[in-house]
């Protein structure tokens, strides 16, 4: 916990020399460079490895980039080209969703990019550069059974078009990113068990940075709608937001719908991101299943209070129980319903919005 963080100017630096590293490379030469780095994972929005460059490590994630995308009148287009319902931008549930392009995700990283460069917030990792490369992520396995995928999200005819295009798409956007080793998922648990300061010590900035963080992105007109602890990067002094495959900007060219939708979930972010920290918690505290903790979530939104945990925990749980039942409801609700109301009212109530 006391270990020094990142600091602005040696991000700057590597910035910058990464940066004019990879600038100079053709996409063939880039392209041998990939095929030789360290794999780390593969999920939904694509795949991601670790490439050695000039004694830097950069993360770099392979987003499948379509051919309807790759037509020169949507090159960079932030429009819902293949027409997917709104709630498609939810990333919970047994399928996940089809994402809606690659330019969205590139523009999110320019905006937040810039952000840091500027100043104006670092809670962000830095994209050192961007390519359009050959080759792309393979379908993942959740979309692979397309009539399953497509039935979940509601039968819509652009949900099938575009899981097809993505099984098919010959190309990537490829991101070039600042590397910050440790999800705050890995991190937390580290501090869970390191001793009951620790774990105060490491609620209070958690709770603390959220809010930070989700604050600014939606001052800027920006919805995550994926803040997850795997999808959130720390250095035990701040949390940087990263994985931007499902966000959403009121900048895109955003339809009607989408429009509604967006100004319906200004405070999804906020909401989701504390309602995983109460689950979060107790799982890693109490080892409790799904159905466990949404019992126990009950009785703690009813007045019961946690025990047996650290002071902080216990408050950070206690305080957020109401807020967690109203979202495991509408989650357990989404799973068998796609297109099922988000309880914005609700949750306001919870967040003493009104």
């Amino acid at each position: 916990m006391n270990s020094p963080g990142i600091s602005r100017e040696a991000r700057l630096t590597s910035h910058r020399t990464a940066a004019t590293a990879l600038a100079r490379h053709s996409d063939r030469s880039l392209s041998r460079l990939l095929d030789k780095a360290t794999p780390c994972g593969s999920g939904i929005g694509g795949t991601s490895v670790l490439l050695e460059l000039d004694g830097l490590q950069v993360f770099v994630k392979r987003v499948p980039l379509t051919d309807l995308e790759r037509r020169p009148e949507n090159v960079h287009s932030t429009a819902n080209l293949f027409g997917l319902p709104p709630w498609c931008q939810y990333g919970v549930g047994a399928v996940g969703s089809p994402g809606f392009g690659a330019w969205r995700e590139l523009a999110v990283h320019t905006m937040t990019t810039n952000w840091v460069l500027a100043g104006t917030y670092d809670g962000f990792p830095l994209m050192h550069h961007w390519r359009v490369l050959p080759a792309s992520p393979p379908l993942p396995g959740e979309l692979s059974d397309v009539e399953r995928a497509v039935a979940h999200w509601g039968g819509a005819p652009g949900v099938r078009e575009r899981i097809v295009a993505r099984g098919s798409s010959s190309a990537s956007v490829t991101l070039f990113l600042e590397y910050i080793p440790r999800t705050l998922h890995e991190w937390l648990g580290e501090q869970t068990t390191a001793g009951a300061r620790a774990a105060d010590r490491a609620c209070a900035l958690v709770e603390r940075e959220l809010a930070a963080g989700i604050a600014f992105m939606n001052s800027q007109g920006l919805l995550h709608f994926d803040a997850h602890f795997q999808n959130i990067l720390t250095d035990g002094h701040r949390l940087y937001f990263a994985d931007f495959g499902l966000a959403l900007s009121a900048g895109f060219d955003l339809t009607p719908q989408e429009r509604a939708f967006f100004g319906r979930h200004r405070h999804y972010d906020r909401c989701y991101s504390l309602s995983y920290l109460v689950n979060w918690l107790l799982k890693d505290l109490y080892d409790l299943d799904r159905d466990e903790r949404e019992v126990r979530t009950r009785a703690y939104a009813q007045g019961e209070h946690p025990t047996g945990i650290p002071d902080e925990a216990a408050a950070v749980i206690a305080r957020y129980a109401p807020l967690a039942t109203v979202m495991a409801d509408f989650f357990r609700r989404l799973e068998a319903e796609s297109s099922t109301p988000y309880p914005v009212e609700e949750l306001a109530r919870c967040l003493d919005l009104n």
